[in-house]
């Protein structure tokens, strides 16, 4: 299990860049040195060198510069994956909104995989499911928290 957070304000490069953890607060052995979950404070790559299925969750509250949606998502080796998608309307710029989800993640048996937590650059908006998709805000996150644990 791993458990990281960024705690002071970060504003991302762009409307799709990912998440960094500065500090790794819980660590057990499956993700220390040479395990099979492996993380480098600091960086936003999260690797699995194990089969499973792992829980992922993630916290955080978001904001940006303009007015506008923010949109994260779980994205594993590059593919937003379904059912992770947390999109927010920020009204007045910097005002703050939570965001979270949780989702199983499974890895095949001699599998690998690289989860990133990262900002989604378009989202469908309104009530029908086909439109023309809409830019997102670059967003500015702060005390976000984001864990993964083996389940079997």
């Amino acid at each position: 299990m791993i458990q990281s957070y960024q705690e002071t304000p970060v504003l991302l490069a762009s409307n799709s860049s990912p998440l960094t953890f500065s500090t790794d607060c819980i660590r057990t052995r499956c993700a220390n040195c040479y395990g099979f979950l492996q993380h480098s404070q600091g960086s936003p790559l999260y690797k699995i060198l194990n089969g499973g299925n792992y829980d992922v969750t993630f916290n955080a509250n978001v904001t940006s510069a303009t007015a506008g949606q923010v949109a994260l998502g779980l994205y594993m080796d590059g593919v937003l994956l379904p059912g992770t998608t947390v999109i927010v309307d920020i009204a007045t710029a910097g005002d703050y909104v939570n965001v979270a989800f949780t989702k199983t993640v499974p890895i095949c048996c001699r599998g690998d995989a690289t989860l990133t937590v990262q900002s989604v650059p378009s989202v469908l908006t309104g009530t029908t499911v086909t439109g023309t998709p809409t830019a997102t805000q670059i967003p500015l996150y702060q005390n976000a928290n984001f864990r993964i644990s083996k389940r079997s």
